[in-house]
């Protein structure tokens, strides 16, 4: 397998600005702990972290080590809860209830 066939596969680089200042990998999984319950996020992102005796220390310690996991983390808070920087490729928010986009 060449570099660039590798390098296919791998998620697009984010910029220095990613993600946005104030808003940590630890506030995004608590949002997310707090939206889904553990249960649903593990059924939403496969990992063992959330599936099997799931803590936000041993999610931090997963996800701060596996930067694909974090970045399909990242992805997912931005996909639920809006603010997502220039250069994510995902997609749109879905409506909310009231057939609104956005923030809660």
């Amino acid at each position: 397998m060449s570099d660039t066939d590798s390098d296919r596969k791998l998620p697009k680089k984010r910029s220095n600005k990613y993600p946005p200042a104030g808003i940590t990998l630890e506030i995004m999984v608590r949002a997310l702990v707090e939206e889904y319950g553990w249960a649903d996020l593990g059924e939403k992102i496969y990992i063992r972290c959330f599936n099997e005796n799931p803590s936000l220390q041993s999610s931090m310690i997963f996800l701060k080590k596996t930067e694909w996991a974090r970045l399909t983390v990242e992805d997912l808070y931005y996909w639920r809860f809006g603010g997502r920087p220039a250069d994510w490729v995902g997609p749109a928010p879905r409506p909310r209830d009231d057939g609104n986009f956005g923030d809660r």
